[in-house]
């Protein structure tokens, strides 16, 4: 699992930091956010499961 950011303003998201899940599915990382975005989880899949991307969750840092 990767967490990606897009700034406010922009249209790209960039990756900012890879997760592992716990044995139970668990996911949980911690990242500072230092400007105003959305953060959104991405699984690229294996051979057995496919893609997918979470909706983004918007961040008002103030």
């Amino acid at each position: 699992m990767t967490l990606q950011f897009r700034a406010k303003g922009t249209d790209t998201f960039k990756s900012v930091k890879k997760a592992t899940t716990s044995s139970t599915g668990g996911l949980k990382t911690t990242v500072t956010a230092s400007t105003d975005g959305s953060y959104r989880w991405v699984y690229y899949g294996n051979s057995t499961t496919g893609a997918a991307t979470s909706a983004g969750d918007y961040v008002d840092v103030r």
